[in-house]
């Protein structure tokens, strides 16, 4: 199997077999450094596949990064292998539902997901915490191949130099369901945390990138866009932007 097949599927399909553990409870060992991402691993009981996380220094504010994070008109743009990216349902702009499919080399079957996320602010620390994991959802499509499942993974924005700059790390435990090899996910998965970070920081100078408020700035949910799903089961690809409360001043750090 080609190098290049090999790692589009297990970009796509987040390379990690595990249990249901959450990442951030793993022990996570140090391995390498590379490209300005500090690449850890951990031992997943009852696997023989490690869970891999990444952290890096971004030169951009929690906002600017958390913008990147929940924009879903360009995220195709950055995620490896991801052609649909919709709104299932948002509760809130920090609550949502999103269905996404990734497009596999011919010799795999398309996967796809559907995951709750939910993003938070610690009043003390200013961490903003990302959380998603699967969920079923009554209106979510049918799957394009194999419907794998994202058993815990998170984003966390740590602020460094007076929130100037951002310490972002991300964690990942996923199912892909379906036949895949360990010794393949075991050579390829090293490098995931890499490609990500690094493919997030080069959107933040993008013309579309901006400055998302915080959780704990008041941002209320956008009633209009509370539900985004067709009769016709088809799922709108926008994304609404953050609603801010009566008072609350944006936020243009």
């Amino acid at each position: 199997m080609p190098f290049r097949t090999a790692k589009a599927l297990f970009l796509a399909a987040s390379m990690l077999v595990a249990t249901a553990s959450h990442a951030g409870d793993l022990p996570w060992e140090e391995i390498y450094t590379e490209a300005e991402v500090t690449v850890s691993r951990a031992e997943v009981d009852g696997t023989k596949l490690f869970a891999f996380k990444g952290e890096t220094i971004m030169d951009a504010s929690r906002g600017q990064v958390l913008h990147v994070l929940l924009d879903n008109e360009h995220r195709v743009e950055w995620v490896d292998r991801l052609y649909t990216n919709s709104i299932v349902e948002r509760k809130t702009t920090f609550d949502y539902v999103l269905y996404q499919a990734f497009d596999l080399p011919a010799m795999f079957a398309s996967r796809d997901y559907v995951y709750h996320g939910v993003v938070t602010e610690d009043p003390t620390s200013g961490v903003v915490t990302l959380t998603m994991q699967s969920v079923e959802h009554p209106d979510a499509p049918e799957t394009v191949g194999v419907r794998a499942e994202l058993l815990n993974s998170r984003y966390l924005l740590t602020p460094v130099e007076d929130g100037n700059k951002t310490r972002v790390e991300v964690e990942i435990i996923t199912d892909p369901k379906g036949m895949m090899p360990s010794w393949l996910v075991n050579v390829i998965q090293k490098s995931w945390p890499v490609d990500t970070l690094n493919a997030l920081r080069g959107e933040l100078s993008k013309p579309y990138a901006g400055v998302h408020p915080l959780p704990l700035e008041g941002v209320t949910p956008n009633e209009d866009e509370r539900r985004i799903a067709t009769d016709e089961g088809e799922l709108d690809t926008g994304d609404a932007g953050p609603t801010l409360a009566d008072g609350v001043e944006p936020v243009t750090q």
